[in-house]
């Protein structure tokens, strides 16, 4: 008797076991709907591959690949995606679309340091792509306002194998401490025919919403101070630019709300997106810093 009901007290605990599992598994579920509990150490992956680099690698890339097309994955974070592309590129450092998607998405989430952190890996250990360090310029220079090190890059990248005249141009206008919001509109649509998968494309898009509302501030911002040269008043709200003739219309809000002045800080802002570039003299070069905005699934094509 003894015996029986001690296998049905371990039978329940063990459905009660199982119960508070998967309610555990439902709640990560929910709250993190593609988390990753674990990344291996690459010397570890190395060794239970037992052989299989190749195949081990492709099994954690699949892994990033859902962990970046997750519908809810800037609600969930970002952190364990830099470890899981250093798992890959450990296992198989010609693993050319982790170091470049990875570089991509983890910019336009905001974590800047990753994605250096990646591309330089691309760049010491990769193959001979010249968008690790045209991603590295992109970076360098729309994000952290480094004008020399985006150079730097932008010249490495157009010696590199398949890379286009424009990007002479582009180290070119970042070596002389010129670079516009038009030279990044260009450089998102240049890399942007390099990618293939959806979720990649629409955080390059995102980026290239943030240059085009650069681009309409500043120039919105030139036709104010216009209009305060003309007639000697603070300009009162952005119609007037176009009563005056001084824009011919206001362009529209890349995220899809509107532009305002703020007439105090004498600055032009979307009424949505809360991103602008705030200029402040270094002590040699100008810096820009970024303000990331507060706040697809896609697998990524087989690499050649």
């Amino acid at each position: 008797m003894t015996e029986i009901r001690a296998a049905l007290v371990a039978a329940m605990l063990a459905l009660t076991g199982a119960a508070l599992l998967d309610f555990s598994l439902a709640h990560r579920l929910q709250t993190k709907p593609f988390d990753v509990a674990h990344v291996p150490r690459g010397s570890f992956a190395r060794i239970a591959s037992l052989g299989n680099r190749g195949l081990m690698s492709d099994i954690y890339w699949l892994t990033a690949v859902q962990y970046i097309g997750d519908k809810d994955a800037d609600a969930r974070g970002w952190d364990k995606l830099l470890p899981l592309l250093d798992l890959v590129t450990d296992l198989d450092p010609r693993h050319g679309y982790a170091y470049q998607t990875g570089g991509i998405v983890l910019s336009a989430a905001g974590r800047i340091a990753d994605s250096n952190a990646i591309l330089l890996k691309g760049l010491s250990k990769g193959p001979d792509w010249w968008t690790f360090p045209y991603y590295l310029a992109f970076n360098y220079w729309f994000y952290l306002g480094d004008y020399a090190e985006g150079a730097r890059y932008a010249e490495i990248a157009a010696r590199r194998p398949g890379a286009s005249a424009n990007i002479s141009h582009l180290a070119v206008s970042l070596a002389s401490k010129s670079g516009t919001p038009e030279d990044a509109i260009a450089l998102i649509l240049e890399l942007r025919q390099t990618v293939k998968d959806r979720s990649t494309l629409a955080r390059l898009d995102e980026q290239l919403k943030l240059a085009v509302l650069e681009r309409d501030a500043q120039q919105l911002e030139q036709a104010a101070k216009a209009y305060e040269a003309r007639f000697g008043l603070p300009l009162p709200d952005l119609e007037a630019l176009v009563t005056y003739g001084l824009v011919p219309a206001i362009p529209p809000d890349p995220f899809g709300g509107r532009y305002v002045w703020n007439l105090e800080e004498k600055k032009v802002h979307s009424s949505v997106n809360p991103f602008r570039f705030r200029a402040s003299e270094g002590a040699h070069l100008p810096k820009f810093q970024y303000e990331p905005k507060a706040s697809g699934d896609d697998r990524q094509e087989a690499r050649p």
